[in-house]
Formats: C-alpha cells, sequence, structure tokens
C-alpha cells in the first residue's frame, strides 16, 4: 500500500461528543487539525442557550504525514478511527483544494447546513415528533416526506409518511 509521505489531510471519525477533546489533544500534540463549529441557540427550560456544535459530528480532520498519523492512535492513546476510500484499501485523503473549499464555506459565516443524505434501504430512526425513537426502514423518499416502512417481525409492517427533517440515519 502505497502513500505520500508529506503532510496530507485524513478525516478521522471519534466518538460521539468529543471533538473538542480529540481537537485538544491533538494541539498538544502539536499536530494540526480542523474541527469546524457552528453557533446554534437551543431552548432550556426558561432560556436560549447559544451552543457551539460541530459542522459534522464526530469528525476531525488531521494535517500530518501518514506515519505520524498512525501514531497518534497507535502510540499515543487519542481514540479516533481514520476513516477509509470507497474500495477501503486505502486511508481516505482530503485534497487540500477540497479542504480549502470546506474550510472557507465554514468561516464565512454563511448560514449552511449539512444535508444528510438518505437512500432506498438505509435504517433511520425518527428523531422529533410523537414517533421520536422508532426505527425502520426507509423505503421512497421525494423532496417533502420519506416514506419509512416499520417492521414489527411476525405480526405486522406499517408504512409512514416522515419529513426528512424528522430522520436521522441508525
Amino acid at each position: 500500500m502505497s502513500h505520500p509521505e508529506s503532510n496530507v489531510w485524513l478525516a478521522a471519525r471519534v466518538r460521539r461528543n468529543q471533538e473538542r477533546l480529540v481537537k485538544t489533544k491533538l494541539e498538544q500534540l502539536g499536530v494540526k487539525n480542523y474541527v469546524p463549529f457552528r453557533k446554534e441557540f437551543r431552548r432550556r427550560r426558561d432560556r436560549n442557550v447559544e451552543v457551539w456544535i460541530p459542522v459534522i459530528p464526530n469528525l476531525v480532520f488531521i494535517h500530518t504525514d501518514l506515519r505520524t498519523g498512525m501514531s497518534i492512535a497507535n502510540d499515543y492513546g487519542v481514540r479516533l478511527s481514520y476513516m477509509r476510500s470507497v474500495d477501503g484499501k486505502k486511508l481516505l485523503v482530503v485534497p487540500q483544494k477540497q479542504m480549502d473549499d470546506f474550510r472557507l464555506i465554514c468561516e464565512s459565516g454563511v448560514k449552511c447546513v449539512l444535508e444528510e443524505t438518505f437512500e432506498k434501504g438505509d435504517r433511520v430512526k425518527i428523531i422529533k415528533g410523537c414517533l421520536t425513537g422508532l426505527e425502520g426502514e426507509l423505503v421512497d423518499t421525494n423532496k417533502d416526506n420519506s416514506k419509512v416502512f416499520v417492521r414489527l417481525e411476525g405480526i405486522a409492517t406499517f408504512k409512514l409518511f416522515v419529513p426528512v427533517d424528522m430522520l436521522s440515519k441508525c
């Protein structure tokens, strides 16, 4: 497996809500990294609270050579796993131009929302409304609603029409 020896951008998955912690550890090790955050207002009991959440949850971009990249997880105990290319044979390397464009978007101040793409057959979970927590299989999508099958093994299958913004992948 041949990899370039110069510094490249690697995409790494981290555990839920660990983006800041991993970013801090990488900075302590002197490793250049990028984790974009966006401001969001959340309603708490009696007030609105400003919170900073990652633009892409569970993802950290690391700019390093491959040898150092491997030692971050193996030698320094930083809990992360590198994403692999589509064929699964190599680490996913983000081209510099693509990373520059991504950073420009995130740092521009222009409001942008990451759109989660769904495909037929995806396992989905309803995250809003009276059916919160319900899991099923996505059957079809269109602009406004998605058709979700919910199967109760051996008993029944229900077909629901749920707005896409109420769904999340399982």
